[in-house]
């Protein structure tokens, strides 16, 4: 007698059925409640931290009053002081200067234009003045001076400090020297 077996089916573990799935749904629906709130306590810290912050000290409707006879608190601001009023800039244009440059090696001419800036009319009055003996001092610079070394920018940076400085020395009767503040090329031609 032949019996048929039936295959063995492992037997089923035991599942929770549908409350594993009511678990993960509340598990589900508790994260998305917390992201939620954290999102909206984040929103209104961010918008009341804005309106706490008092960059000026304005209140809005001054002068206004919500009920009539109500007496309205003012806050007041002190106006910003007025920028300092800033002299207008006073400029001496200099006649251009011819003068050759010798080296060992090398003969260029340059031909410069020079416009001094001084901050005074004190100091344009004597410089218009003595402006035969302001070209001597700006000359004899020049004259001294090789080709190469106008040749850079930092050279011509030297040649207007060393130009400011011959015109700022005194002038042989007066005590004291000018004020000029800034040597302005207007013409740089080194041939």
């Amino acid at each position: 007698m032949a019996t048929i077996k039936s295959p063995i089916v492992p037997p089923r573990a035991v599942s929770s059925g549908g409350f594993g799935r009511i678990l993960r749904s509340l598990f589900l629906l508790v994260v998305l409640l917390a992201v939620a709130a954290a999102s909206i306590a984040g929103t209104w810290f961010y918008l009341h931290w804005q309106n706490s912050r008092e960059l000026n000290p304005v209140q809005l409707g001054v002068g206004t009053a919500s009920q009539p006879g109500a007496p309205v608190p003012t806050t007041f601001t002190a106006t910003p002081a007025a920028p300092a009023a800033v002299p207008a800039p006073i400029f001496i244009p200099i006649e251009p200067f011819t003068v050759t440059l010798e080296d060992e090696s090398s003969e260029r001419i340059l031909r410069l234009g020079v416009t001094l800036r001084v901050g005074e009319e004190q100091s344009r009055s004597r410089i218009e003045k003595y402006q035969p003996e302001v070209r001597s001092r700006i000359l004899m610079l020049l004259s001294s001076l090789s080709p190469t070394a106008v040749r850079t920018p930092e050279g011509r940076v030297e040649l207007a400090k060393a130009i400011a400085a011959a015109v700022n020395k005194p002038f042989t009767p007066l005590p004291d020297g000018q004020l000029v503040t800034d040597v302005l090329f207007t013409e740089f031609v080194v041939q």
